[in-house]
């Protein structure tokens, strides 16, 4: 992750060279960069909750109103529509199930005291709130393979695709905590491998109730009303390891019919998973070169089939450089050491408080905790350093393990820039540090810079156009792509 001191950020684009493997002493990468003027793709990356990866930032006066009010209809839908006046492609919002109960064995509530994403609400109802007010803008939903029937979840995503006019997607997550498994009777989460594995099998089920229980003239349309073809409306019989389900879907087939699939593990079995099924795959990492690493290797397991590749990058976008470093300065100053602990031990599996300060976090008997900082400090220059708690506490607390783009419209521009040439992404799950404040500045000043080099479209598409149909710019075709294994399974 980029320095969280502004002197030390090379102004040219914002880096901190100095903390990414591979560049050389003038900020050079060999990387071979991909040229040419690749629009992008730009989602707001939130979560229904008072603080997503800004942890402690929900006191900072600019975040303050949505974190008291983040369980009202207000702050979603003024954030859509600016959102779409602003040409937006999508908002992404994250989600998980359970308290975050490891840092300090939970019995606190440390996670509640902090806000660090919870309370946290279904992010599903989001959909229709925001959906309301816009007419383009389109919402990739997270919803757990693990914890939500087939049927179910195939049921409420054709229902939202209706009421969006096509504009859904899913982003398909096998969950990954105990407290998680404990609010739906379970003692443990499944074992990851095997969460995969049924995960595989899950979407043969929705591709089943998608694309094969109703067929493509099961609907008859009439002048005043609708008929149905029973001879093309079929039951899906599916018996398999983990589910039996006999349809056929009992809503309407829906403008997509599958929703466009987003899918975000980065595991041998995750990749594996979204190489079959994802459409669109999102990734994290600080660098455009150690992204670059993941985008190769995801695009050449898909093979011949089209995989859009989405970053999370942090914006702070100024009028000039020294305010945008100034503005970083007081986030960062206001931010919580310990909210970011709390969601570093949920995530590494292991209480942080239970190591000694002047411990490197890779030399402990926890093999969770050794392999995840392992693989982060391997992603730097700063391996030989220590990791130690406060180490990881600092690195994580506002933007994740995603890259920065720091500095006025150009600076952060020139960043992008690299990401896209270097990286060779399609574009960018964009956090934020203040709600909504962090989009509003991205709106004001970064997106006219990138419309200004082409980098971004200035319009949507003319007419209605679904999800799936302004992700691949192919308007008139909603569905799957004939290569996607989902479009086996149609009728």
């Amino acid at each position: 992750m980029p320095s969280t001191d502004p002197t030390t950020l090379k102004k040219s684009n914002g880096f901190d060279y100095a903390s990414y493997k591979g560049y050389d002493e003038n900020g050079e990468l060999p990387a071979k960069r991909v040229k040419g003027n690749k629009k992008i793709i730009l989602n707001a990356f939130v979560m229904f909750t008072p603080n997503h990866l800004n942890f402690g930032l929900w006191r900072h006066p600019e975040h303050s109103d949505y974190a008291r009010n983040f369980a009202r209809m207000k702050p979603w839908q003024d954030l859509a529509r600016k959102l779409e006046a602003a040409k937006f492609h999508a908002v992404f919002v994250a989600d998980h199930l359970g308290i975050y109960d490891i840092y300090k064995g939970g019995e606190d509530f440390v996670a509640l005291e902090k806000k660090v994403q919870f309370p946290v609400h279904d992010p599903l109802f989001l959909v229709p709130t925001m959906a309301a007010v816009t007419e383009h803008l389109n919402f990739g939903i997270t919803v757990s393979t693990t914890y939500t029937p087939p049927f179910t979840l195939a049921r409420q995503f054709s229902t939202l695709d209706h009421l969006t006019d096509g504009r859904v997607g899913w982003n398909i997550v096998t969950s990954n905590s105990d407290s998680a498994a404990h609010n739906y009777s379970r003692e443990h989460q499944v074992p990851h491998d095997d969460r995969y594995k049924l995960a595989d099998e899950y979407m043969d089920v929705v591709y089943k109730l998608w694309e094969s229980s109703w067929g493509e003239d099961a609907v008859k349309k009439g002048l005043k009303t609708d008929t149905f073809d029973t001879t093309k409306i079929n039951y899906i019989d599916h018996e398999g390891e983990h589910f039996k389900v006999k349809g056929p879907a009992v809503t309407l087939p829906s403008l997509q019919r599958t929703p466009v699939l987003f899918q975000a593990g980065m595991s041998s079995a995750g990749r594996s998973f979204a190489a079959k099924h994802a459409e669109t795959v999102f990734v994290s990492a600080p660098s455009p070169q150690l992204v670059r690493q993941t985008v190769d290797a995801l695009r050449a397991a898909a093979g011949d089939r089209q995989i859009f590749v989405v970053c999370t990058l942090l914006v702070i976008v100024k009028e000039t450089q020294e305010e945008a470093e100034r503005y970083y300065k007081e986030l960062n100053d206001a931010a919580d050491k310990e909210g970011a602990l709390v969601f570093c031990s949920q995530m590494f599996g292991a209480d942080l408080t239970t190591f000694p300060s002047d411990q490197d976090l890779r030399k402990g008997d926890h093999p969770g905790v050794a392999r995840g900082v392992d693989l982060w400090a391997s992603q730097t220059d700063t391996k030989d350093e220590l990791w130690n708690v406060d180490r990881v506490s600092k690195e994580y607390t506002l933007s994740g393990r995603g890259g920065l783009a720091l500095g006025d419209a150009k600076t952060a521009a020139d960043v992008i820039d690299d990401w896209v040439e270097i990286g060779d992404v399609d574009g960018f799950n964009l956090s934020h540090a203040a709600f909504p404040g962090t989009y509003d500045d991205i709106i004001e000043y970064l997106i006219p810079e990138l419309q200004a080099r082409g980098r971004f479209h200035e319009d949507y598409p003319e007419g209605e156009n679904t999800f799936r149909e302004l992700l691949y710019d192919t308007p008139g075709n909603p569905y799957l792509r004939q290569n996607h294994y989902g479009h086996s399974f149609k009728t």
